[in-house]
C-alpha cells in the first residue's frame, strides 16, 4: 500500500473514581482510580491518485478502522479493533470483559457499526481540513562545537511544517553524506496541527566545505536548500575578535561620554559678547 493521508479523530471520555476516605490516615490523600475510554478513528488513503479530467474515474474510498481502547490507573487493559471484528484483552484485567462481549454477537455488531457511524461520519470534514493543508517549514543550521574533538555537529532543524511526511538530506561540497553519520531525532508534535524535528550531521569541516541540509516537502514547489560554509578556526577566532573589540568600543566611547557630560556639569554657558553688560 502506497503512502497516503492518515488522520485520527478520537472521542474520549474518563470516570475519575475517589475511594472513600479512611479514619487515622487524614495525612494521606484519598487514592484516586482513573477509568479512561478512548474513540479512534483511522482513515488511510491507499496512494493511489485520481485524475482531474472530467472523465477521470473517483478517488478510491479510504481505508477505516475504527479502534476502541479502554484504560484502568492509565493503562490499557482492552481493545476493540475493526479489523479484527472482536475485542481483545490487553493485560489479564481485561480478559473477563473480552470473553464477555465476544460472546455477545449483539455487542461485537454494535461495536462494529461504529465504522460507518462514528468513523465515516467524521471523515468528510476531518479530510477536506487535512488534505488541502500545507504549511511550509522554516529550516536553519546551527553550528555546535561540543565534546566532539575536531568534529562539530551541525544541527538541521525544520519546524512548523504540515502534513508530516519530510525528507531532509545532508550535501556536502553537493555530495550526499553518509547515513551513518547522520542523526535524526524523532518527529515532534507542536500541538498546533504542525511538526518538527532536527537532522544532526557529524562533521569534520575543512576551509572553504559548503554543507547544505535539502528539505523535500509537499508545501514546496522544488526542495528548499539551506547552506552552511565551513571556516577556519583562525577566521572564526579574527571574527570573534571583531566583535568582542566592536563591543568593547561602544562600552569605552559611552564612558568617556558619561565622563564628558559629568565634567561639563555645573560649568557656566558662555554668552554672546553683545550680551554681556
Amino acid at each position: 500500500m502506497g503512502f497516503g493521508i492518515l488522520l485520527v479523530v478520537g472521542m474520549m471520555g474518563l470516570v475519575v473514581l475517589s475511594a472513600p476516605p479512611v479514619a487515622e490516615s487524614a495525612a494521606e490523600p484519598p487514592a484516586h482510580f482513573l477509568y479512561q475510554g478512548t474513540h479512534e478513528c483511522y482513515f488511510e488513503s491507499n496512494g493511489s491518485e485520481a485524475g482531474s479530467g472530467p472523465s477521470s474515474p473517483p478517488p478510491p474510498p479510504p481505508r477505516l478502522r475504527f479502534l476502541l481502547r479502554y484504560f484502568y490507573d492509565r493503562q490499557e487493559y482492552l481493545r476493540f479493533d475493526s479489523e479484527r471484528g472482536e475485542y481483545e484483552a490487553v493485560t489479564p484485567l481485561g480478559e473477563f470483559d473480552a470473553r464477555y462481549f465476544n460472546s455477545r454477537k449483539e455487542i461485537l455488531d454494535d461495536t462494529q457499526r461504529n465504522v460507518g457511524s462514528f468513523c465515516r461520519h467524521n471523515y468528510g470534514p476531518a479530510e477536506s481540513f487535512a488534505s488541502g493543508r500545507k504549511i511550509q517549514p522554516t529550516v536553519k543550521i546551527d553550528p555546535s562545537e561540543s565534546s566532539l574533538g575536531e568534529n562539530i555537529l551541525l544541527i538541521c532543524t525544520v519546524d512548523k511544517f504540515f502534513p508530516s511526511k519530510i525528507k531532509v538530506t545532508w550535501f556536502r561540497n553537493g555530495k550526499e553524506e553518509d547515513e551513518g553519520r547522520v542523526f535524526t531525532t524523532d518527529l515532534i508534535r507542536n500541538g498546533d496541527w504542525t511538526f518538527q524535528m532536527a537532522v544532526m550531521l557529524e562533521a569534520q569541516p575543512e576551509r572553504g566545505d559548503v554543507y547544505a541540509c535539502q528539505v523535500e516537502h509537499a508545501s514546496f514547489p522544488e526542495p528548499v536548500t539551506v547552506r552552511w560554509e565551513a571556516q577556519s578556526k583562525s577566521a572564526r577566532s579574527k571574527m570573534w575578535t571583531g566583535v568582542v573589540g566592536i563591543v568593547m568600543g561602544v562600552v569605552f566611547a559611552a564612558a568617556g561620554i558619561s565622563f564628558y557630560l559629568k565634567s561639563k556639569k555645573g560649568q557656566a554657558i558662555p554668552q554672546p559678547a553683545g550680551l554681556m553688560g
